[in-house]
């Protein structure tokens, strides 16, 4: 979080030890002066706008961030390397995030939340000053409705992503003084703050003629303008994405407000919300560069925990039925269009290697062999995610969807599930399964909450079982919803299968399930330094509703 600092000069300090009789007042321009940064209108403007490229860059807009471990504990990349908790966060058995003055990691945990804790206090002062008394912009009321409605959208998504981290933040408010220093809140009251956030910007974006959004303030620099009734969508979207993601565990995700949560997701983006990222104009999603997810497979491939439920050959089976150590990467032979298709291992690889995929509808790559990696224990498998390649390739100066309409409608699908709506849910989840090759949940014999999905024996999932999972069985609808959630989300977005899996109960037991404020933070703060996770441990995960993690699984 920022901190606000006040010097001591030497001439006070002096008078304080001797009867000095005259001091000399001098302004100290390191000291925080928000009415001089904000004095003209065109500075509350200028500062509000560029907020949301803040969020960006706290969440996808670096590696040194917590997503980066995030993929590796959640299965959505595997990798052994030490870089940026990479492999410690994939380690079985799960430790914790490890907290310390000056562990390894201590950049990587504390930047999101330095970096959102700044953007919603730079938003805060925005509304203060937006809303003082006597405030224009001297240009039209529907910019003044504009600049508070973003503020507040911002305010409540950089808040809204540190309550889905961290286990407590501090919230910074409009009216907190100029050195005030929130006090630390638990993850579920900041979370509620930040819907609340969200509310405000749709009072505002809602009033009549209220200004569209300039295509840089959230669609990236030479992204899309954005009118009203679109950023009324993409609020009530993220409406919908915080109020589930906030659950930590199985429990708290059952308790969620799922009739709000349809409500905001039915209503919420109708195409999928695109960035025109540009690293040279700090819109980056940094990981997903040919130096890093594309460059070899000491950096990413693809584990078979989650990828394997594919498979419709009983390799999967023989693969779990394994011991953790003595697993062997498997052909997955599957009639998911997303996976490649063929019933050898030559047959699946592409034409051409390391250039973008070309089969229709496909995201992943069996790799050539020769780029084999032998020294990834558990984690190898044949598959690396390629779906994004042509975006490396270009240096990431690309449009790209950081929220897809998939993943707004699955929020939907699982709200459907919950509350005992299952047709409404299947034909949700029918828009992306059919067109990648698998049979309709819609006029199926999939009808209760519990029926398995069609397909018979090449039905996609399949789950672990209960109570040993060393065999797999069809899942239901509410799998099926999850096996589109993250094949459609992978590498979108921050914590793309991290924040969901926790709450949905799959993590290896002893994951971390937040991030503990980082030491930094405690140390100005005067706190005590605490670590979270790890098996048996404060913050850690229960045992997986999969296995994973348990013993020698």
């Amino acid at each position: 979080m920022m901190r606000f600092i006040r010097f001591i000069t030497v001439a006070s300090t002096l008078c304080g030890l001797t009867a000095c009789k005259d001091t000399v007042a001098v302004d100290n321009l390191n000291n925080p002066d928000r009415g001089r940064v904000l004095a003209r209108p065109a500075d509350v403007e200028g500062l509000a706008s560029s907020q949301f490229q803040q969020v960006i860059d706290g969440t996808v807009g670096s590696i040194t961030r917590p997503g980066t471990g995030m993929m590796t504990a959640s299965f959505e990349n595997a990798s052994a390397l030490a870089n940026d908790g990479l492999g410690p966060r994939s380690g079985m058995p799960r430790g914790s995030i490890g907290n310390g003055r000056g562990n390894a990691y201590a950049e990587d945990n504390f930047a999101t939340f330095r970096i959102l804790s700044v953007a919603a206090r730079s938003v805060s002062d925005v509304l203060n000053r937006a809303k003082s008394s006597g405030f224009t912009l001297g240009t039209t009321a529907g910019d003044e409705q504009r600049l508070r409605a973003f503020a507040h959208f911002v305010h409540g998504v950089a808040l809204g992503y540190l309550s889905i981290t961290y286990d407590s933040i501090g919230v910074p408010r409009p009216s907190d003084g100029p050195i005030e220093v929130p006090a630390l809140e638990g993850y579920a009251a900041v979370n509620s703050y930040a819907l609340g956030e969200l509310d405000s910007a749709l009072v505002y974006v809602r009033k009549s003629g209220t200004s569209a959004l300039p295509a840089n303030w959230l669609t990236g620099p030479g992204g899309e303008v954005v009118p009203a009734d679109s950023f009324v969508r993409v609020i009530r979207s993220y409406k919908a994405k915080f109020r589930t993601q906030v659950a930590r565990t199985p429990a708290e995700r059952a308790a969620v407000n799922w009739t709000e949560v349809i409500a905001d997701a039915t209503n919420g983006i109708r195409r999928d919300l695109i960035v025109q990222m540009d690293p040279g104009k700090s819109w980056d999603f940094a990981w997903l560069s040919t130096g890093l997810h594309f460059r070899d497979t000491n950096w990413h491939q693809v584990p078979y925990h989650i990828i394997g439920m594919a498979d419709v050959s009983g390799a999967y089976d023989t693969w779990l039925a394994t011991n953790r150590d003595n697993r062997i990467p498997f052909l997955i032979i599957t009639p998911d269009l997303r996976f490649p298709q063929g019933a050898t291992r030559a047959g699946q690889q592409e034409a051409v290697a390391d250039k973008p995929l070309t089969r229709a509808r496909q995201y992943f790559r069996n790799r050539p062999a020769s780029q084999d990696q032998a020294s990834q224990d558990w984690r190898s498998s044949f598959y690396d995610h390629y779906r994004w390649r042509a975006f490396a390739d270009a240096g990431r100066v690309n449009p790209f969807p950081i929220f897809t309409v998939a993943e707004n409608d699955m929020l939907a699908a699982e709200g459907y599930i919950r509350t005992g709506n299952i047709a409404a849910a299947a034909a949700l989840i029918d828009k992306t399964r059919t067109t990648a090759g698998l049979p309709a949940l819609v006029g199926s014999t999939l009808v209760t909450a519990t029926d398995p999905v069609p397909g018979g024996a090449a039905c996609v999932p399949r789950v672990p079982v209960a109570p040993n999972y060393t065999s797999t069985a069809c899942g239901n609808i509410l799998e099926a919803m999850k096996w589109e959630k993250r094949l459609e989300s992978a590498y979108t977005t921050f914590g793309a299968w991290y924040y969901d899996s926790r709450g949905w109960g799959d993590l290896p037991e002893g994951t971390p399930l937040s991030w503990p404020v980082p030491f930094q933070e405690l140390d100005a703060r005067l706190k005590a330094i605490y670590d979270l996770g790890g098996v048996g441990q404060s913050g850690g995960a229960p045992a997986s509703l999969y296995g994973f993690g348990s013993g020698q699984r």
